[in-house]
């Protein structure tokens, strides 16, 4: 249940649902929007079963399971792209959750002022804001997210059936079912009419990838080769069917496309103005505003867990320098968190977020590239296991079975084509404020990601410290595994970092499975 609601708030369907309807009212409208969404969420649950059985074989952070499904020679090379494109995927997905929800904050004034106009610097300021909140909770009431993410579930259920009723109750107009699934309107985007409609997936995606973030808290879950996979699965499952429930309101009571999109808005989400234009009421598209910004924090909440535990075995692995300080867990610590590395990520969404300040386009550009990355990073395992037949997933305790080869290959091929659909900009003429540079922010990372690799990685990375008992034999794997009496010392509640571990503790071996290291809370 707690994974569930880890997995509910990294994809949040009211939030990421309303803050990025904008894109979608552009390209098409309704049938973009209900077409789209059903098409992203079959191949989003196809992804999420190849991931979940991946992560059934191999219960690790993704980049420990790339490691090991990879050929040998490739091995940590893949590891080693994994990791970043998942890490710099969460610091994104971390960042451009909490500034969409300052967004949202600011945009309640927009319901009793129709000329009110979001600031740059205020909403900086706000999301500032909600990052400390964010990150304080991490810091100081660790021991108190596995309810927060079990109260996840509820929340966004119950907030979703109030946000659909209530509109329906108050809304004057109502559109018919046809309207809701079939209204078509091009007249916005520029792009030919298919176009138009493919481009519409990126809503759906922005939401749908979420559950790429949660096998990086896979060393802190009880039985973690069953837990993870449902959580992935049934994440996407419920959440994607929540989406649904979510949408057809919404959609039945839209206003005026005009009125929701272009610079008459004054830079309110989208989401707020429907509320304010349907139900006429300063009262109820207050309330309704409540719900969403409550998505908000569980979202960032989650968001930053699952980042400075994407840093923490990152820097464990080596890939980071000064990895004694990201990996460190104060013994006298109630709950065992990686605070160090849970300011690093609140400091990188601090520095993210003055690039609004300096160009909207280009901090829009980092934002996209957050789902971009996260494809990336689930794209190298599945690919890594049809290369090797599939073999190194036998005797997982999630099995596709004989349809295996098949759901891997439609995960290959989706995850490419939506990087390709994230690159595209949503209107056309391009003008240099509307081009959309994710792709160039993606390739960007991509470089420095391999120059780090030649400076440091490979004298540095050594890829996962393994125990021997968690996991089969994966032959001829360049890494170390910890002998049964390092492997107690690394987990005693005395430990702050693997300096602790004698050099006698650890042994060269062509065996290698992955290492359990628990920083925090149990789910």
């Amino acid at each position: 249940m707690s994974m569930l609601g880890l997995g509910f708030g990294l994809m949040s369907p009211p939030l990421s649902l309303g803050v990025t309807m904008g894109s979608s009212l552009i390209d098409g409208g309704p049938l973009t929007i209900m077409g789209g969404y059903t098409i992203v969420y079959v191949c989003s649950f196809f992804c999420a079963l190849s991931l979940a059985e991946i992560t059934s074989k191999y219960p690790t952070e993704l980049h420990s399971g790339a490691a090991l499904i990879a050929h040998p020679d490739y091995s940590l090379i893949c590891s080693w792209f994994t990791g970043f494109f998942l890490l710099i995927g969460n610091w994104l997905t971390s960042t451009s959750i909490t500034f969409a929800g300052a967004q949202i904050i600011l945009s309640t004034v927009g319901i009793v002022d129709s000329k009110y106009e979001i600031d740059s610097v205020l909403t900086v300021i706000m999301f500032y804001l909600v990052v400390t909140v964010c990150g304080v909770i991490n810091l100081k009431f660790s021991k108190y997210l596995e309810f927060i993410n079990k109260l996840c579930v509820y929340w966004i259920v119950y907030s979703i059936l109030f946000i659909d009723i209530l509109l329906l109750i108050f809304s004057r107009n109502h559109h018919s079912l046809k309207y809701v699934f079939t209204h078509f309107d091009n007249s916005f985007s520029g792009w030919p009419s298919g176009m138009a409609f493919i481009i519409g997936f990126q809503q759906a995606n922005f939401m749908l990838q979420g559950f790429g973030l949660l096998p990086s808290v896979s060393d802190e879950v009880q039985d973690a080769e069953r837990t993870v996979s449902r959580g992935i699965v049934l994440s996407v499952l419920l959440a994607g069917g929540a989406g649904f429930i979510f949408l057809i309101p919404i959609l039945a009571v839209l206003p005026d496309v005009n009125l929701l999109i272009g610079e008459k808005t004054h830079g309110i989400v989208p989401i707020v103005l429907i509320f304010k234009l349907a139900t006429r009421s300063v009262i109820v598209s207050f309330f309704l505003v409540i719900l969403i910004i409550g998505n908000l924090l569980f979202s960032g909440i989650g968001s930053i867990a699952t980042s400075s535990r994407a840093v923490f075995s990152m820097s464990r692995d080596g890939a980071l320098p000064f990895a004694d300080i990201w990996t460190h867990v104060h013994a006298d610590s109630e709950s065992k968190v990686p605070k160090n590395s849970v300011m690093l990520s609140m400091a990188i969404s601090y520095l993210l977020g003055l690039l609004a300040l300096v160009s909207s386009t280009a901090f829009n550009a980092f934002v996209g590239a957050a789902v971009i990355s996260l494809c990336a990073a689930s794209l190298i395992p599945i690919v890594s296991l049809l290369l090797g037949a599939r073999k190194k997933v036998r005797g997982a305790a999630f099995k596709l079975k004989y349809v295996g080869f098949i759901i891997n290959i439609i995960s290959t091929l989706w995850l490419a084509f939506t990087i390709f659909v994230l690159s595209l900009p949503p209107q056309l003429p391009v003008t240099a404020s509307s081009m959309n540079y994710a792709s160039l922010v993606f390739l960007l990372f991509v470089l420095i990601i391999t120059i780090l690799w030649f400076v440091w990685g490979r004298h540095n990375f050594h890829g996962p410290l393994v125990d021997k008992g968690v996991s089969e034999r994966s032959d001829s794997l360049p890494m170390q595994t910890m002998t049964s009496e390092g492997y107690q010392k690394l987990n005693e509640p005395n430990v702050s970092n693997r300096e602790n571990v004698t050099s006698s503790d650890i042994k060269s071996t062509t065996e290698a499975v992955q290492m359990t290291v628990q920083p925090s809370y149990d789910i």
